[in-house]
């Protein structure tokens, strides 16, 4: 009779616990494993391969989209998480998001637009505790971090970032009709665009279907001749006043006298191709037109330069989209997707990020505000101070699902290009007040 061993921890070499294994159930065991590892899976008992699925946009500044993808595949190697992007138009986003809400299936993670998170807020999950430690570590959350965010006091995404909009313009054709700087006011800026236009250097500022431009240039004209599309209260509708007509005025006029007639049918990109392919002289958009020069018309860098909107008799704002990261209720990763989201957003990744874009993005934790990318140009250090004046749609009142809805609906937008087609002002902000009370009665 064989010995029993006195460690029944260890097996003999020769017999191995259990029954035998053939050598070809061994040869797909361990090729399985192989593959599982190759992936950057991680396997749990009883769930099996994670992996977390992001939707964002496609950044007009491809480098910024390589970016995350290498921080993708560190991640993945490095944590056993399988994470991918999915970059899509920036257009078709609240589309996607739309429907994946509505179905209850999707990505893991959505890049949410602004006011998304009121939107959409009950289908996304409870982010409170991340937005909390990345506070907490990094100087806390801009007041527009938590507007776009914090939705009755529970954190429905995590502030990813803001685009700083500026005011783009060709240094050596505004020299030529005689300014040196930017007008700091709306109708010093019609005046010299005016005398642009007949040097045959026109403007233009997008009136199509293009969810960020668009918005972004005619929120601040509103705001600055002191219209508004509701009261503080955020369910009154007030954007029939004469603020607002003082402003469909302004902007039928600066069509008609000062800007190429094409606008009408712009989306997001046309402005950065008309700008690159000397068409205008000024636009609304982030350092993206700048940055494309560097590559795609490096004589136009040396004369491109940025400047804050201008100022109206209500003031001086902007609307910078902001960008969230919302996770879904509905996902089967939601521990996995929010620990790579506070991964993405610490220093070492998020520096990086930002950094390559100098000036197309900026951070909503206060820590990133001395980013040294700020220092690395003067033109575009400017895009440091936009953040104060940014608001987000419905303001005064605070932000909504209404304003959010009101917003990717381009009712805004839609007021101004129906004007600019010779719509009487007096009509064209009829239409928009009946849109606006149809959406805020929903509220």
């Amino acid at each position: 009779m064989q010995k029993k061993s006195k460690d029944p921890g260890k097996r003999s070499a020769s017999k191995p616990f259990g029954r035998p294994m053939s050598r070809r159930k061994f040869l797909v065991t361990t090729a399985g494993a192989a593959t599982a590892l190759s992936l950057g899976t991680f396997l749990r008992s009883g769930l099996g391969a994670t992996q977390v699925n992001i939707l964002t946009w496609s950044n007009t500044l491809k480098a910024m989209d390589d970016v995350l993808r290498e921080q993708a595949e560190k991640y993945s190697k490095e944590k056993g998480v399988e994470v991918k992007f999915e970059f899509i138009n920036q257009t078709d986003l609240p589309t996607k998001t739309a429907a994946a809400v509505e179905t209850g299936a999707g990505p893991d993670i959505i890049t949410l637009w602004s006011d998304g998170p009121h939107l959409h807020a009950q289908a996304l999950d409870d982010v409170s505790d991340i937005c909390k430690s990345l506070g907490d570590k990094l100087k806390g959350w801009t007041n527009i971090g938590q507007d776009i965010s914090n939705v009755g006091g529970t954190w429905r995404s995590v502030p990813w970032g803001i685009i700083p909009i500026a005011i783009t313009y060709r240094t050596d054709w505004l020299k030529e009709v005689g300014y040196d700087k930017f007008p700091d006011t709306y109708d010093e800026m019609l005046v010299m665009g005016k005398k642009l236009n007949k040097k045959g250097y026109p403007m233009g500022f997008a009136l199509g279907r293009s969810i960020g431009d668009g918005n972004q240039s005619h929120y601040p004209m509103l705001w600055a001749f002191g219209g508004k599309e509701c009261e503080k209260d955020g369910k009154t509708v007030a954007i029939n006043s004469a603020e607002t007509a003082k402003a469909v005025d302004y902007r039928r006029e600066l069509h008609q006298e000062a800007e190429t007639p094409d606008v009408l049918s712009w989306d997001d990109s046309s402005n950065n191709r008309a700008f690159l392919a000397e068409a205008v002289s000024v636009t609304g958009n982030a350092a993206s037109i700048y940055w494309a020069a560097k590559e795609n018309a490096p004589h136009l860098r040396e004369v491109i330069n940025h400047a804050l909107w201008p100022q109206g008799s209500a003031g001086r704002f902007g609307y910078s989209t902001a960008i969230s990261l919302g996770v879904f209720k509905f996902s089967k990763a939601k521990k996995e997707a929010k620990e790579f989201i506070e991964w993405l957003l610490s220093p070492e990744q998020y520096s990086a990020w930002m950094g390559i874009g100098e000036g197309m993005m900026a951070g909503l934790l206060n820590y990133y505000e001395d980013d040294p990318v700020w220092e690395k140009d003067p033109k575009v250090e400017i895009m440091r101070s936009i953040p104060k004046y940014v608001r987000m749609p419905g303001y005064p009142a605070p932000p909504s699902r209404p304003a959010a809805e009101a917003m990717v609906k381009f009712v805004l937008v839609n007021m101004f290009a129906r004007a600019c087609k010779g719509m009487s002002t007096e009509e064209t902000i009829a239409i928009a007040e009946r849109e606006l009370k149809d959406i805020y009665a929903k509220a």
